[in-house]
Formats: C-alpha cells, sequence, structure tokens
C-alpha cells in the first residue's frame, strides 16, 4: 500500500508497504478522506509541536474517514463495508485519568500522526473496532473528517459550562473555531464575535451564526460595543498565536473565563498579566476531545451544524505536500485541504 511519511521537516516521501492485517479486536479500514490540521502543518514545517519532536519518519494524518475492509476476532458492531468517523485517539482504558472520563489526558494515550502512532495518510489502517464511529449515508466521507474538529468545538464548550445568555468571543476561524461558533449557536447563544484576519473566514463565519466578524484589529471595540463596556463572559483563543492569548485577557470580563484550544508555534502561552490578575479570570486550556465525536456526527447528521463547508480545497495522496503547503499559507481561501486518499 501507499504510505507518505515524513522524514524531516519539509521531506515528504511516498513509501510502499505491507497492507496490515486486524489483530484481535481490530478493524482494517481504507482510508478515504483526511483533513489537513494546523497540527500536521506544525510536524510538515518544524518537525515537533512543543517538547514533542520527530525521531523516525512518521505518517501525517488525524482528521479521518474510511470505509471497514475486515474485522479481527472479538469485533461486534462494525463490520466490512461500513463507512465510518475514525477516534483518533486511543487511550489506555486503565489509569486514573480514563476511569474519571478524563481519556483526553490519559498519560499514555496514542494518537493518530503523532510519534510514536503513524497516521492516516496512507491507504489502510489497524485501529481498534470500538474507536470507529459509524456514519449515516447522509454524511459524505469529507463530512466524517470534519467531525474531528466539530468534536474539539463541542468539547471546548462543554468545558467553559456555557449559558445561553452569555457573551462569548472566537479568536480565530479556522475549522476549529468556527466548530466552537457553531457549538456554542447549539447551544443558544446568540451573542457570538468572531476575530479573523482573513475575509472568506469572517463571511462564513457570519453564515454560520456569528453575531459579529471582524479583524483582530478591530475585535475590542466590537466586543465593548456588544457588552456595553462590560466585557465579554467566555473567550475562546483558537488562533495558536501569541497576540491572541494576550488580547484573550484583554477581552474577558471581570471574572471572566478564557478558554485556550489553540496550539502555539512555540513552547508557551503569554497573557496579559495585569488584565488577568485584576480580573481574576479562568484559563481553562483544552485538550484535543473527549469522546463527543458521536454527538458531532448526530448534529451533521440533524443539519444543526454545517462542517461540509470546511473542505475548501480537495487533493490527492500524491499531492497532500501541496495540501499542506496551502495549509501552511492560508492562501486561495482554503480552511480545510482534504486529501482524497480513495474515492
Amino acid at each position: 500500500m501507499r504510505v507518505l511519511r515524513l522524514h524531516q521537516p519539509r521531506d515528504l516521501r511516498m513509501h510502499d508497504e505491507p497492507k496490515p492485517e486486524p489483530k484481535d479486536g481490530e478493524a482494517l479500514v481504507r482510508i478515504a478522506s483526511v483533513g489537513i490540521c494546523a497540527s500536521d502543518v506544525h510536524w510538515f514545517k518544524d518537525g515537533r509541536i512543543g517538547t514533542t519532536k520527530l525521531t523516525e519518519p512518521l505518517v501525517l494524518g488525524h482528521e479521518a474517514s474510511g470505509v471497514v475492509e475486515a474485522v479481527g476476532d472479538g469485533v461486534d458492531g462494525i463490520k466490512p463495508g461500513m463507512r465510518v468517523a475514525i477516534e483518533p485517539s486511543k487511550p489506555c482504558g486503565r489509569c486514573e485519568f480514563c476511569r474519571s472520563g478524563n481519556m483526553n489526558v490519559c498519560p499514555d494515550v496514542l494518537f493518530f500522526g503523532t510519534p510514536p502512532t503513524d497516521g492516516c495518510l496512507r491507504d489502510y489502517v489497524t485501529w481498534p473496532a470500538q474507536l470507529l464511529l459509524p456514519v449515516p449515508d447522509a454524511l459524505t466521507m469529507d463530512e466524517a473528517a470534519m467531525t474531528e474538529p466539530l468534536a474539539i468545538g463541542i468539547y471546548a464548550v462543554k468545558l467553559a459550562q456555557v449559558e445561553p445568555n452569555s457573551s462569548a468571543a472566537v479568536l480565530g476561524a479556522g475549522a476549529v473555531g468556527l466548530s466552537v461558533l457553531q457549538a456554542l449557536r447549539t447551544k443558544g447563544v446568540e451573542k457570538i464575535v468572531v476575530s479573523e484576519p482573513i475575509e472568506s473566514r469572517r463571511s462564513l463565519a457570519l453564515k454560520l451564526g456569528a453575531y459579529a466578524a471582524c479583524s483582530p484589529e478591530d475585535v475590542g471595540s466590537v466586543c465593548r460595543d456588544l457588552t456595553n463596556g462590560k466585557g465579554i463572559d467566555i473567550v475562546f483563543e483558537c488562533a495558536g498565536i501569541a497576540e491572541a492569548v494576550a488580547e484573550s485577557s484583554r477581552l474577558a470580563r471581570v471574572l471572566g473565563k478564557v478558554m485556550v484550544v489553540g496550539i502555539p508555534d512555540e513552547d508557551s502561552y503569554i497573557f496579559d498579566a495585569s488584565a488577568s490578575r485584576r480580573k481574576q479570570l479562568t484559563a481553562i486550556f483544552v485538550r484535543r476531545s473527549n469522546q463527543t465525536t458521536e454527538e458531532a456526527i448526530t448534529l451533521t447528521e440533524k443539519r444543526l451544524v454545517d462542517i461540509a463547508s470546511y473542505a475548501t480545497h480537495t487533493f490527492t495522496l500524491e499531492q497532500a505536500e501541496e495540501a499542506l503547503k496551502l495549509a501552511e499559507s492560508k492562501a486561495d481561501g482554503v480552511l480545510r485541504a482534504v486529501v482524497h486518499v480513495s474515492s
């Protein structure tokens, strides 16, 4: 099978490797669609995320859908021919965090496209069948892959414990920021300001239910006008850039919350100390998603959210480097570059 591996930053090479066989409890999945996430771009251009570094050739890609081709012994409920969304996180299931329902912070978690676990930019993967979620016929394979960023948005909103009358700001309108926006709307939140430098993404944010969408230079005044100078109840930082983190503490009201969702280039977050301290802000750091993919599929099937609009550009597996470069540049109105591994 075809396997695309990252050997060093910006060094992708296609390999011909044996097709895997499913073990007990696993399924063999033929990969259909893979979304290129900001974390994939970090690996591609830097060869690391934070303190985790590339030490051997790695297959990228964790936002994935596919079709089950075979199952191992002991698999119930998942059958060949099923179209599935793939939960990319494989927690141990035994530690205190898993037992308390916090699988996303399991210290021994394996995650597609993060060392030592190869991701989905390859023809086939084997993965525990319990981590495959059947998708209804109403969803395309691209939508099935996009349920992964939607699940992150759903989880961030759950952690924030929003009330329908809350005001919210979302800094960054990539797929995750727009997923936060849509998750907020499903909770009845209407006063949502989205800050984003790219005009096409601002337009999409308005279409998806934002009260206002503005450039980062204007977000302070827009939020003040919306709240009569009080400040925003909950700020979601989804841009992964230093200025957005600092801005979040300026926008939040006294005793407000800051939800940090974005992954920064450098391994640090810097808040405005005076604003954060004087307002006695609560900062919550969001780690991926946690058992919210099924909800993402349900919301998509009911058409309460629109994630089809995320997949703005498509590529073949042989064109995956172009997809990564486009995602890095954020050019040509790209939101999610999606690699179609198979039709």
